[in-house]
């Protein structure tokens, strides 16, 4: 990991010290142990903004009995009205028109891009100096890469904006530089591969942390299945919204021997209704939605769906090698390339085949292939990056408010 001392204090340690001991201490130097504060910001284009910043929030309330947590779409709230069509046109362009984000996201990438919103990012900038200055945070934590941009002119006229922010990156190894181009105190990152992005483009060493992408506390306590675990092979498949597609996916897997399908259709019940009507097997089950994602993904041998950074994340930390059978251009390129370079599954988009051919690969030959991608999966696997991150941030807000 990338860490060192906090700036200003060379003899304290901050990876040596527990979080109730810096409670401690503001209590022997104030005679207070008053509630520490966290702003986290998010923002609801696409989950794993969201996801990230509940299982920060989650992990911080579990570690400190003295935490205050607010967690706040800013957009939403700024912009009502403009945020949910934003919301729909994203849904329309990751699901429909990849090709027109494809754009966004290389338009995003260069600079005075995200400068030209200033019309409309005025109004969510007013919000976040309102909410810093009625909340008077101990720190403040992003999990969009926007928020940089907004709090560094907030900084400039606001005192109780003078507090660590800290970015947690929700995308992996191929990011867009909306991530890095403005300035944090501290960078949360998911991977090595990811780090070395960011010190390629100036980023400091020390201020990247490499603690792995924030999952929910639930994936401390599953137990993934062992490499030895034999036939019958299960397989988690996560469809996309296209119904006869998904279908024929299914078909396909439940058409080859010792496979058990599990189908998880999330906010898209239909699907998995359509696929049950038509498919009659005993061995496929399918779930509409569920809070057993972690166990779901530790219990089968194989995830089949789409690169998105929360679900990728999710699977690695519970040791679940990828098949993956679709993604949006621009941000998942770089999940699929951290599962190619880890070595930990395989692309297989573009059509049913492909999956099909995927799974027969990674189970022939006594499995070689999915044990070698079980094997690597354990190295990248950070199923308590929740708990390290919050330890950071306890930290950090502490030692903010000394």
């Amino acid at each position: 990991m990338l860490m060192g001392k906090m700036d200003g204090n060379p003899n304290i340690n901050l990876l040596s010290c527990k979080p109730a001991s810096f409670h401690l201490l503001r209590f022997f130097l104030f005679g207070s142990s008053d509630i520490v504060k966290f702003l986290i910001l998010s923002a609801s284009h696409g989950e794993g903004h969201n996801t990230a910043a509940r299982n920060v929030r989650d992990a911080i309330l579990s570690e400190s009995p003295y935490a205050e947590v607010h967690v706040m779409d800013l957009f939403g709230i700024a912009l009502p009205h403009l945020n949910h069509w934003i919301q729909r046109c994203y849904s329309l362009a990751i699901n429909q028109f990849t090709f027109l984000w494809k754009v966004a996201f290389l338009a995003f990438d260069r600079e005075g891009t995200v400068e030209a919103t200033l019309p409309f990012l005025g109004l969510v900038k007013r919000e976040l100096n309102r909410q810093i200055e009625k909340l008077g945070p101990d720190i403040i934590i992003s999990t969009y890469p926007l928020y940089s941009f907004l709090i560094r002119g907030v900084r400039k006229h606001s005192e109780a904006a003078q507090v660590p922010f800290v970015t947690v990156v929700t995308d992996s190894t191929m990011i867009n530089s909306v991530w890095y181009r403005y300035p944090s105190d501290a960078f949360v990152v998911a991977d090595a591969s990811t780090a070395r992005v960011l010190s390629s483009h100036g980023v400091a060493i020390r201020r990247i942390h490499v603690l792995g992408f924030p999952v929910s506390l639930d994936f401390e306590n599953i137990v993934p299945l062992p490499q030895s675990t034999p036939p019958p092979w299960k397989i988690l498949f996560l469809p996309s919204t296209r119904v006869t597609h998904s279908l024929r996916v299914a078909r396909l897997l439940l058409a080859l021997p010792d496979i058990y399908l599990t189908i998880l259709s999330g906010k898209h019940p239909h699907v998995a209704e359509t696929i049950r009507a038509r498919l009659n097997s005993e061995r496929l089950r399918t779930f509409s939605w569920t809070k057993q994602v972690p166990q779901l993904l530790a219990s089968h041998h194989l995830f089949i769906g789409k690169a998105g950074g929360a679900i990728t994340q999710e699977a690695i930390a519970a040791q679940c090698p990828m098949v993956v059978s679709h993604f949006v251009p621009g941000q998942e390129e770089g999940n699929i390339q951290l599962i190619e370079e880890a070595k930990i599954g395989i692309l297989a988009a573009g059509s049913v085949t492909n999956i099909g051919n995927a799974v027969v690969r990674a189970f022939s030959e006594d499995a070689i292939l999915w044990k070698f991608w079980k094997k690597n999966i354990v190295k990248v696997s950070y199923p308590s990056a929740s708990r390290k991150i919050a330890k950071l941030l306890l930290k950090m807000a502490v030692f903010s408010s000394l």
